[in-house]
Parts: C-alpha cells; structure tokens; sequence
C-alpha cells in the first residue's frame, strides 16, 4: 500500500514539474497573469540578483547549471517584455480542462498534462514572425538636389534610358541601387518625375560613357528638424551606390547643384570617342610563272625558197633562248636576264581591288599598307581632311536618323573633330588604334555614328573626301543618300561639360573604381591577347596550295 501511495505521489510531482516548465516555456505570462508589470519587472530582477549572489558564493556551483538558469531567466524577460506591448485576451489566456499528450522535455509523451493547444504550443514565434517589416520613413529626412558623374560599359545594356518591358538600361540598374540603398523611394510611392531628374546625353544599346551626368534628388544625411548637413558630412553617394550597382556601371563623382540645374540644357558641350583600328596585312602571293613550254626544235618553220634556212635557224634560237630565260628566271628568284622574251611581267603597281570588297561601311577593321604591303588601306590624312567639314554650325539631316516628332532643328554647331592614334597595350604592329574624338554644344540622333560611317568610306577609298561638303549641302544634296551607320560598341561619351561644376571624388570611392575598372580592362586585355595569338598562329601559317586531287592543302608551320 505504501509502495502503490509514493508511486502516485511521484508521477504527481513529475506531471507538476513539466506543467510548470511547459507554462514557463509559453507565451502566456501564467505565473504572473495577476501581477503589475512592474511588479513582475521586480520578481525578475530580484531572481537575476539572487542568481549572480547564489553563485559567486557557491564555487561548487557547475557553469552549465548556471547557464540554463540564466536563459530561462533571459527567455522569460523577453517573454514578459513581448507581452506587456502586446496584452493577451482573456480567450487565449484560458485554459482547458482536456487532456492531452504532452512531450517532455528529453523524455517520452506524458498523459494527463493539461494543456491549451492554441496558448501553450510550446513553440517560440520566429524571427520574421516577431520583427514585422518596416516601411523606411523618408520624411525624417532631409534631401540634396545633386548631380551625379556616371561611367558605364554599355555592351551589354539595352540603351541608357529606362524602359517599360526591360529594366536591363543604364537607368533601370541605377534607380534600382538608389531604392535598395534608400537613397529615394519606392516608384509607386515617389515617381522619377517628383525626383526633378534630367540626364546629360542619351546613349543608344551598347553605346559606353565615362562622364554622362544625371542630376536629381537624394536623401541626405540631415533629419528634417536639423540643419542641411555640410559637404564633408554628407554621404558619400558614389561609394554607397557602387555597392549596389553591377560592376560595368560606376558613380565616379557627385556634387551639389542649383534648383534650376538641367543636366540636358545647362551642359555647355558633349564630347564623343569614336575609336577604329588600321590594320595592315602582307601582301597578296605573286601569280604563279607560266607553264615552260617545250622546245620544239624541230617545229622551226620550213626555210622558203631563197632563205637559204637562215630565217629557220633565227627562229629556233630566239625559241631555246626564251625557254632558257624563262627557266632561269623561275628558279633563280628573279634572276631574270634581258633577252628577247622575259620572264612573266609583274602585276601592275597601284590599289587592287579587296577581296571582301563587299562588305558594308560599318566595319571597323581596315586596312592600311605598311612597308611592303599592299594598298588595301584606310587613309587617315583623307578622313582628316573630310572631317574638317564638320566643323561649325551646318545642317546636319544627311547625318542623323530622322526624329521629326521631337526633333526641330537639324542645324548642329561642330566645336572640334581630331582622328588621332591611341596607345593600347594589346596593339601591336599590324594593328593600330585610333580615336575620331568630335566636340559639339549637341547632337543628333546617330549623328556621330553616321558621320563615323561616311569618314570609314573615304578611308578605304570608297568616297572623297569632298563628299561631307556635299552632303552638308541642302541644295546639292536635299535628301539623304542610303547608307550603314557605323556599329555601337566603339562609341563612347567621353565628357560633358558644365560652367562651375565640380565634382566631389572620395579617395576610397575612387580605390573601388580603379580596382573595377582595372578587372574590366583586364577581361578584355586576356580576350585580346586570346584572339590577337589565333591571329598570329593564322598569319604564319602556309597559304593553300591545290593539290594533284584538285582540293586546297593546308600545311601548318610550326
């Protein structure tokens, strides 16, 4: 009988202890439903003090011992604080009379624990659960009207204006870094519109840039109630937004503007690269010498009656002599010797016509002969002298893509156009690399690829290079010839430029932008370094030969 009284004792006080626990382990503050909360703020600080007191004069007392007690006391003041923001009703408070299974702690399910399956779930509300999302306040904050100095690889882009069925533009990646830094809002709560945003030049798909300049408003650093913070404890926009931009776009610079500022109207001149490469090639095998004819000594024609065989035997001289010269000359290397009939006469001196004399004005691989080549070239004192046309204010319709719904005026004032070599460290003799760098207060649609288009064709011969004169003129030429635009990916907005406008340049925001530019260059230096190798495994290999069987043999020197 005794036995049977202490069995049930001890699952009495076993199902009490994990009641308890389990109570403590809720979100319910069952303990303390009828105390204050500074009541139970007390109880808790009190059991915290006599925690520290009990084991600073206990040495015995084991460290993990003391560990647990102290989270359960820390899990319960996180508990009592979440509670006191956030009251329970009286509903979730209950608790019912069912039982249930009830695992404990480390052990095997109990029965008989009472339980509420909604309150006491035993389960702590995760982090996301707990921290509910919020909306950044922008109007906390003070904002800066600013321009900012943009330098994009644009090869890869659809273009630098944003567009409504792509957001791969120059402006779609940097209005998405400056929302995800909070620089401006969200779109749908602040419009680009309400930002007074303009930008410098509007580049087309796989056009580059190093100075575009775009001006709009930013969050600043100041709150509201504070004055507008100075300059040198602004934020240091460029470096903030890099984070968040892909490594081909980079915020070189920034600077604070005027209200009135419009990066498009204020811009005093735009300044284009256009770069092209003259390329020189060997030149062409010489024909191969005549087939030796056999002499025929026999074949001299019969002497005619009075000759007396003089005229036959003229003639067969002049024949073995012709047939040894000719030999000679073949095996000898041009060891060619005056006589009556010589060797196969040279191909004539002078431009030959390309083999690919059919491919469009677009290409930017020409030709240019150097020592020993031949005349397949790209005559750069020509373009020279035809871009020097360009300079002034002309009327520039023959040079341009047709825009009449936005377009005005097609007169464009020219300040300056230069053709001048540019040092690369990927050139090398055969190729070399030029920049047609023109300067104007604006310009066109495609203006400067179509103008780059016309220079490429009096390069190669194809124009003179009085043909940009005639086409300026509206009288001589009303309507624009057909013709190819020259190609994107060499064009590159070099500067735009402003009366007193100078631009802010942090010394670790520009270390991030050398270092991701200089990982450009290098991606793009191994690509060249690549294809300039084939190139030179392709030059030094033998030039096809027919063989007996009538198809091309190639042989490859090592």
């Amino acid at each position: 009988m005794l036995k049977c009284l202490a069995a049930d004792a001890c699952l009495a006080a076993q199902s009490s202890r994990f009641l308890i626990r389990r109570l403590l382990s809720s979100n319910v503050p069952f303990l303390y439903m009828d105390k204050s909360p500074n009541s139970i703020r007390t109880e808790l600080l009190q059991r915290l003090q006599s925690l520290t007191q009990h084991a600073a004069a206990d040495d015995a007392l084991p460290l993990p011992d003391l560990a647990n007690q102290l989270t359960e006391l820390a899990d319960q003041m996180r508990r009592e604080s979440h509670n006191a923001a956030h009251t329970p009703t009286a509903a979730a408070c209950a608790v019912t009379d069912d039982t249930a299974m009830d695992t404990g702690p480390g052990g095997p399910p109990l029965e008989g624990a009472p339980i509420d399956g909604a309150a006491f779930s035993g389960q702590q509300p995760s982090k996301k659960q707990r921290r509910a999302p919020r909306e950044f306040d922008f109007s906390r904050y003070r904002t800066r009207f600013v321009a900012l100095e943009l330098m994009y690889v644009g090869w890869a882009f659809q273009g630098f204006a944003r567009q409504d069925n792509t957001e791969n533009t120059i402006e779609g990646v940097l209005f998405s870094a400056l929302r995800k830094v909070k620089l401006v809002p969200e779109a749908a709560v602040a419009p680009i519109s309400d930002l007074n945003y303009s930008r410098c030049g509007r580049t087309d798909r796989g056009v580059s840039a190093l100075g575009q300049v775009v001006a709009l408003r930013l969050r600043s650093s100041a709150r509201v109630d504070e004055p507008e913070a100075p300059l040198e404890l602004e934020y240091d926009y460029p470096r903030l937004v890099n984070k968040a931009l892909p490594p081909e776009v980079r915020v070189l610079g920034w600077t604070p503007v005027p209200e009135d500022f419009n990066a498009r109207f204020c811009a005093q001149y735009r300044e284009y690269k256009y770069f092209i490469v003259r390329q020189s090639l060997p030149p062409p095998p010489p024909p191969p010498p005549p087939a030796r004819p056999e002499a025929k000594t026999e074949s001299a024609a019969p002497p005619q009656p009075g000759d007396n065989g003089a005229t036959a035997a003229i003639t067969a001289t002049a024949t073995i002599t012709a047939t040894a010269t000719t030999a000679e000359a073949a095996e000898g290397g041009g060891r060619a010797q005056a006589g009556a009939s010589a060797a196969a006469p040279l191909p004539p001196a002078g431009p030959v016509s390309h083999p690919d004399s059919h491919l469009d004005p677009d290409s930017i691989s020409d030709l240019d002969p150097g020592p020993g080549c031949c005349s397949y070239s790209l005559d750069i004192d020509a373009m020279r002298a035809a871009a020097a046309h360009f300079i002034g204010e002309h009327d520039f319709r023959n040079f341009c893509k047709a825009d009449v719904a936005t377009v005005r005026s097609f007169r464009r004032r020219i300040l300056s156009f230069n053709i001048d070599p540019v040092p690369t460290s990927a050139a090398d003799k055969a190729h070399q690399v030029f920049a047609m760098t023109v300067r104007g207060t604006a310009f066109l649609w495609h203006q400067v690829r179509c103008m780059a288009a016309v220079l490429l064709m009096v390069g190669r011969g194809q124009e003179r290079p009085e043909v940009v004169s005639e086409l300026l003129d509206m009288d001589a030429t009303p309507r624009k010839p057909q013709y190819s635009m020259a190609p994107e990916e060499p064009l590159l907005l070099y500067a735009c430029g402003f009366s007193g406008l100078s631009f802010r340049r942090s010394v670790p925001a520009m270390e991030g932008v050398l270092g991701d530019v200089a990982g450009l260059m290098h991606r793009h230096l191994i690509g060249a370094a690549l294809t300039a190798a084939c190139h030179s495994r392709l030059t030094k290999d033998e030039r096809s030969v027919v063989g007996q069987w009538g198809f091309n043999e190639h042989r490859v020197t090592k």
